[in-house]
């Protein structure tokens, strides 16, 4: 049953493929039918087209040929116009070239240029024998010049010298004195920039370039006359005490209190200085973990030294026109961005600033000539005004090194060496007026004081010499400018030796490296005071004097010392200095004690001397009983006299001496005065005995006060 089954299945499956198949047949024939169809037609409309080309194709080539020839017409045409253009271009442009351009409408001029440089470079390059070449050569050489003209006037009508009070107002007001933002100037407006940009851009493409030193000179000329007349107003009464405008953001300006010009001073450079320290706060500090303080190396900055002397004014007005200078110079950049092409920037700006910084110059040079003819005269106030001064420009040298050029930085930096050289020099001069002040030669006396050839006068009441405290005052001074000298004298070897010695078993920061090169300084000036005031002392006659005159110096020094923290920068370099300065003054009072040797001879000790019985004494021992009491009155007497008139002025120094002299004197002399006063000596011996020991106490104790 089920092989029946299968077979039918099979036959049915059998059919039904016969079907298909004959379905299959029968469509392969039909699209044989119809490619054999399609190909019959495809072969008509090819043999179409090929006839359609034959016909076409000629008729295309034709009109090709003709639009060729139409465009070689037309450019044959434009080329015409264009060569006729060029030998009419005098013609068209020669009223406009001799007209010159016009403020506002400087594009009209330049077309008429660019069109006598085409016509130029056409006969040049296909005419050059051409009477056409040497016309519009001339005329457009001509335009050239008109335009630089027209350059100049434009700058120089827009082109005016500040004002003295414009230029301090850019010092002083300038909130941020390191940015370059500068306030406006009523000068060169925006549309006059860009006329002369455009001008310049174009002379510039075309080089000719007049423009660089027609800008140069110009802008030159309006720096020079800038500082002359701030100069010229410095040297005004009015100079130093001009009210202070504010600036609000809101653009009222107030005007304030009056300020002094050092005040005014102080302000800026404090703000230059604490952006100084903020750098170095960060860079250094972040980095290395530093703690930096405003007195470090960058300097406690301007601490308002006002000595008052011509020099000091003249430094300080010098220092308003180095920052007049700069903030000139920083808005002369400005100008240079807006106007000349970026790669002739440094060309003219070196033209423009030469004069301006060659004036800076010459008058550091007169001033530092100045100072250094007073530091001769010994005025040490024009020391220090140089001291401050060279604080300053340093701070300000890095504003000025952003805008300058190389050669521009060399020469400005010749005002910072003149400075230091100057500055170098004051520091070495003082040192030599110390030491020469030790010559010695003639004595003569005057009312107040003893004075003699080689050197200045002593006090003649040994009290403190002028040149011991002349001295102490400008090391006090020095402190304030720890941080510069300390500058100026790394680059001494001598000094540098020494301080290789004080740090070779510790590291030093930069402040303790100015401390420590200061301290040395110190050290060098208190040895020649100290050899000074010894040879000084061998002008006054008798010994207690020569002592009580080193004394009074020497206590002078110490405590001076002391009371102005030198004392501690001194120790930096001779930590033993405070002790070895109080063992001078001891040895000072013992040497002082020495000079009773004599007087003290007379009554002490009592060995020698007869000795007394009830009452009496041999006649030949009389005489040296009256000569022992002479002597001794006579030597007290004369001390008295002459120490009366000596001063002591430190109270507590004066009460030590008289303490002391009474002490050493009058146990002695009442010793002598117990055992020989009541001796029958003599027939009148109140001639003799005529101090009692409460008497020499009362002497004593007179001691250094004329008045008594």
């Amino acid at each position: 049953m089920s092989n029946l089954e299968n077979t039918l299945q099979i036959e049915i499956k059998l059919e039904k493929e016969k079907t298909n198949q004959a379905l299959l047949k029968d469509h392969v024939e039909k699209y044989s039918e119809l490619t054999q169809s399609m190909s019959k037609i495809l072969n008509s409309f090819e043999q179409r087209l090929g006839k359609l080309e034959q016909t076409i194709l000629p008729v295309y080539n034709i009109t090709k040929n003709l639009q060729k020839q139409q465009q070689n017409l037309d450019s044959t045409l434009q080329c015409m116009e264009e060569v006729l253009s060029h030998y009419d271009a005098s013609q068209d442009v020669c009223n406009l070239i001799h007209q010159g351009p016009s403020e506002g409408n400087i594009s009209t001029f330049l077309d008429g240029l660019n069109k006598l440089k085409k016509a130029k470079d056409y006969f040049l390059n296909n005419n050059p024998q051409s009477v056409e070449l040497e016309n519009v050569t001339s005329l457009f050489n001509n335009g050239c010049e008109t335009l630089n003209n027209h350059f100049k006037s434009l700058l120089k009508k827009h082109s005016t010298p500040l004002k003295p009070v414009d230029l301090l107002d850019m010092i002083y007001i300038e909130e941020d004195s390191s940015n370059e933002d500068c306030p406006s100037i009523k000068q060169l407006p925006p549309n006059t920039r860009e006329e002369l940009n455009v001008i310049a851009q174009w002379l510039d493409n075309n080089l000719r370039r007049e423009y660089v030193q027609i800008f140069g000179d110009e802008r030159s000329d309006v720096i020079v006359r800038s500082l002359q007349n701030l100069k010229d107003h410095q040297k005004s009464g009015s100079w130093g005490n001009e009210p202070l405008k504010v600036r609000h953001s809101y653009g009222r300006v107030d005007v304030g209190i009056k300020k002094t010009t050092s005040a005014r001073l102080q302000q800026i450079f404090e703000r230059k200085a604490n952006k100084m320290l903020m750098k170095a706060s960060q860079t250094l500090g972040q980095s290395a973990g530093l703690a930096m303080r405003k007195n470090s190396s960058f300097g406690d900055i301007l601490a308002a030294e006002e000595y008052g002397n011509d020099n000091d004014q003249e430094l300080e007005k010098y220092l308003v026109l180095l920052l007049g200078l700069q903030k000139l110079l920083v808005w002369e950049r400005q100008l240079l961005n807006d106007i000349i092409p970026p790669t002739r920037h440094n060309e003219v700006f070196s033209r423009l600033s030469q004069p301006s910084i060659e004036m800076v110059v010459r008058d550091a040079e007169q001033i530092t000539s100045k100072v250094l003819r007073s530091i001769s005269r010994k005025e040490w106030s024009a020391a220090l005004g140089i001291f401050s001064a060279l604080k300053h420009v340093q701070i300000l040298q890095p504003d000025i090194d952003r805008i300058c050029d190389a050669t521009q930085k060399q020469q400005l930096s010749g005002v910072l060496n003149r400075l230091q050289q100057t500055a170098s020099k004051g520091l070495e001069q003082f040192i030599e007026s110390v030491r020469n002040d030790a010559g010695g030669g003639m004595v003569s006396m005057t009312s107040s004081t003893i004075s003699y050839g080689g050197g200045s006068s002593v006090p003649r009441d040994a009290t403190v010499y002028e040149l011991t405290s002349n001295t102490i005052w400008f090391l006090e001074q020095l402190q304030e400018h720890c941080d510069t000298i300390g500058g100026l004298l790394q680059t001494e070897a001598t000094y540098t030796n020494d301080l290789d010695r004080i740090a070779s078993h510790k590291a030093l920061t930069v402040e303790q490296k100015n401390k420590a090169l200061l301290g040395i300084y110190v050290r060098k000036v208190l040895a020649e005071l100290n050899y000074t005031i010894a040879t000084k002392s061998e002008q006054y006659g008798d010994h207690a004097t020569k002592q009580l005159f080193k004394l009074n110096n020497t206590h002078y020094i110490l405590k001076s010392l002391q009371r102005s923290s030198l004392i501690d920068i001194v120790a930096l370099t001779e930590h033993d200095c405070e002790r070895r300065y109080q063992k001078m003054i001891q040895d000072l009072k013992k040497a002082y004690l020495g000079s009773w040797a004599k007087l003290l001879s007379y009554i002490s000790p009592l060995d020698d001397m007869p000795r007394p019985i009830n009452g009496k004494v041999k006649d030949k021992e009389r005489a040296t009983i009256k000569e022992r009491f002479s002597n001794f009155n006579k030597e007290l007497e004369d001390a008295v006299k002459t120490q009366r008139a000596v001063s002591v002025p430190d109270v507590l120094l004066r009460e030590g001496i008289k303490r002391d002299n009474t002490e050493h004197i009058v146990p002695q002399y009442n010793t002598f005065f117990e055992v020989y006063s009541d001796v029958q000596f003599s027939k009148n011996p109140e001639k003799y005995v005529k101090h009692r020991p409460s008497d020499v106490t009362t002497m004593l104790n007179s001691f250094f006060d004329d008045t008594i």
